[in-house]
């Protein structure tokens, strides 16, 4: 599993904001099982939302394992690819869960990318969000929670 450098994640999500990021192998599927918490721990009730996800294709230069983790600058792909929507399922919104599902066959990676030679220096990426829109309620006005997304693809060395 890789570990990103602080400063990455920063650049693609900012300083305090949610990220997930990881490397997958072209053609892997897989999913997060996430619950969002309030401040005090508890299940945040999320009845009423609409959870949707997104991510985009990212030209990815510079990548480098550092002391620190990985390292890259990441910039917009040309030419500039539509949005891949993202499945969620499993929503239980008053206990705050749902699974974000994760696969990669579906992301128009060609198994002929450049990006995915085993000596490419630079890989496939995407990045995006996850959007939880919750409604408003009373006094509370309406509130947009956003989950930042990086994934980086890598060939296994079979596939390219």
């Amino acid at each position: 599993m890789a570990i990103f450098n602080k400063n990455t994640l920063t650049q693609i999500s900012g300083f305090d904001n949610q990220i997930i990021a990881g490397e997958l192998v072209y053609n892997q599927r897989t999913f997060y099982n996430l619950t969002l918490n309030n401040s005090d721990g508890t299940p945040r009730d999320l009845t009423g939302a609409t959870i949707t996800s997104q991510i985009l294709r990212r030209q990815l230069s510079n990548v480098r394992d550092s002391r620190y983790g990985l390292t890259f600058d990441i910039a917009d792909y040309s030419p500039a690819p539509s949005p891949v929507n993202l499945t969620i399922t499993n929503q239980q919104l008053a206990t705050g869960t749902f699974t974000l599902v994760i696969d990669e066959s579906a992301w128009s990676v060609a198994s002929a990318d450049a990006q995915l030679d085993i000596n490419a220096s630079n890989c496939v990426g995407f990045s995006g969000n996850i959007k939880i829109a919750l409604p408003a309620a009373g006094s509370t006005p309406a509130e947009d929670l956003i989950v930042f997304l990086l994934f980086l693809v890598r060939s296994d060395g079979v596939t390219n």
